[in-house]
């Protein structure tokens, strides 16, 4: 992959799934990039299975779809670059564009310049999270220590 004055383009030996990326024809080649980046991350890192892209020229990125792991459930993910600026009228659309309309929630996933990503959940309100496993068994060994201690 060849820099060419602050753009990314794809050269003689370049990944096919960079090269179909480049071709969705977005105009922001540094999204494209990391939208690479994170599809690497993904499948090579983490094992997602069934990844596919797609390119909206509505919002000038591409977004990833794909199930992690052994889940059955397709999980979209947009990536973008660390220098991008969002507003939550950007989430929103982004929302309204990628998301199905009976699960409004995506991975967002925020790339630096050195290829760290750090990926977020982002849903349409709030999303009441599973309890953690294991708490009872410690919180009823601190209450036990708790109440020695006040007892002596």
């Amino acid at each position: 992959m060849a820099a060419v004055a602050g753009a990314w383009s794809p050269g003689p030996r370049a990944h096919p799934a960079f090269v179909e990326m480049t071709a969705l024809d977005i105009g922001d080649s540094s999204q494209v990039y990391a939208a690479f980046l994170v599809f690497l991350d993904l499948v090579e890192a983490r094992n997602w299975k069934d990844m596919t892209y797609k390119g909206s020229k509505e919002l000038e990125l591409v977004y990833l779809q794909g199930c992690p792991g052994e889940e059955e459930e397709v999980k979209v993910v947009v990536p973008l670059p660390v220098h991008t600026t969002i507003s939550h009228e950007g989430i929103r659309r982004i929302m309204d564009c990628v998301c199905n309309q009976g699960k409004r929630a995506f991975i967002l996933a925020i790339v630096d310049s050195d290829s760290t990503v750090v990926y977020y959940q982002l849903t349409d309100g709030f999303v009441v999270p599973e309890p953690p496993q294991g708490t009872e068994e410690a919180d009823g060994k601190h209450c036990k220590k708790k109440r020695r201690r006040f007892q002596r």
